[in-house]
């Protein structure tokens, strides 16, 4: 009787100490509609910023810029980029949505006359493209995924 008891015990803490795990959803409303303000970063960072407003809900928006080899077109977001270990080699912006949610990298601006020159202005050039470039805009929220 005791071995029974003790294997009650045993599977009565087994279940008790198994929790059950829920996904975490935010839902955030980026579309067509969206607008987004403009926010300088300043130069020589990679860090952006903008606020969207959708039906008249406000999100914060983060992201992150990278000067690639790659060329593009904002229609065509990329999963991955080439970063040329020629620094030289870098002269085209693209950008990436990393709050709430990660997107795509998405073309913003391209052939800088230096990989310097878009060193200090890409993250600047997304910031602008969420405000001020609706294709961008749909690019970057497009390639979100459910």
């Amino acid at each position: 009787m005791k071995k029974h008891l003790i294997l009650a015990g045993v599977f009565t803490m087994a279940i008790v100490q198994v929790q059950p795990t829920f996904a975490v959803t935010k839902c955030v409303a980026l579309n067509s509609n969206t607008t987004c303000t403009y926010k300088n970063p300043g130069d020589y960072v990679v860090y952006w910023t903008s606020t969207c407003t959708t039906n008249g809900a406000s999100t914060p928006i983060s992201g992150i810029a990278v000067c690639s080899e790659n060329g593009g077109d904002v229609r065509y977001p990329e999963t991955e980029l080439n970063i040329s270990s020629d620094l030289d080699g870098n002269l085209y912006c693209w950008c990436r949505m990393v709050s709430p949610a990660v997107s795509l990298w998405v073309y913003s601006d391209g052939l800088a006359v230096t990989s310097d020159y878009c060193l200090s202005y890409c993250a600047d050039t997304c910031a602008d493209s969420m405000k001020n470039n609706a294709s961008f805009r749909s690019a970057l929220f497009g390639s979100l995924s459910d």
